[in-house]
């Protein structure tokens, strides 16, 4: 059946130089600048030495951290009971859960920046599941800290420089950096979970429609398609 002359061709076959079709690309940069300001403060933390603040006990440092229990650990620390091997175990639990936070940090910030569209990791993206585990990674450290600050204080208690010194253990700035990496965290999270992503029928669709989109710009810019529809000329004897 052909088409006469002046007929209109459809607009999806006559698309060309014009607007595109309507993409949904995987990567997310709303979520992914929280979640490198994550890894920074995570990282920071990590270097800081500063992580709990002790006055008024026998110990002479003013801040402990992590720093002081990976690797060599100074004898002295023992010797003027500013820690013991369980507190020393705790801080070393700390940073390993620091490195994990990390790691989850890092991969949910290349997946939002590189946005791949495997199944697995689209799901891992869309649900945020490493900024979630990045969240509880934090909270855990938060939770240690504590603990190990109240395990401190009881061995400054027992060991005070003067016998009615007041002895108290706060945190210091790496504790907050941790506390604020999980917040970035949560931000991120919460920028995945409220997108509007398309169904599996919308994904198919919008992949059918770029398909038929990048074969129409096969042809040369000069050329019209209804051409190829147009009536055999006349017959003549």
């Amino acid at each position: 059946m052909y088409a006469p002359p002046g007929s209109t061709v459809p607009a999806g076959r006559r698309r060309r130089g014009g607007t595109s079709l309507p993409k949904q690309p995987e990567r997310s940069l709303v979520s992914a600048l929280p979640g490198a300001l994550s890894i920074t403060a995570l990282c920071t933390a990590l270097a800081e030495p500063a992580w709990l603040r002790v006055h008024g006990g026998t110990c002479p440092r003013q801040e402990l951290g992590v720093a002081d229990v990976l690797g060599y650990i100074d004898p002295k620390l023992l010797d003027d009971y500013c820690v013991n091997p369980q507190t020393i175990l705790l801080l070393r639990v700390i940073a390993a859960f620091c490195f994990l936070g990390i790691l989850c940090s890092l991969t949910a910030f290349l997946l939002d920046v590189f946005g791949p569209k495997h199944p697995a990791l689209k799901i891992t993206r869309r649900y945020a599941f490493a900024h979630i585990l990045t969240v509880l990674q934090c909270a855990t450290v938060i939770g240690f800290c504590y603990w190990a600050s109240e395990l401190i204080l009881s061995l400054q208690q027992q060991h005070k420089k003067y016998h009615g010194s007041l002895i108290y253990v706060t945190f210091a700035i790496s504790f907050y950096l941790v506390a604020g990496a999980g917040g970035a965290s949560i931000l991120a999270t919460a920028a995945n979970l409220l997108r509007h992503y398309p169904t599996e029928e919308e994904e198919q669709a919008l992949e059918l429609l770029s398909e038929m989109e990048d074969s129409s710009e096969t042809f040369p810019a000069d050329y019209d398609i209804s051409n190829q529809f147009q009536p055999p000329p006349a017959y003549t004897p």
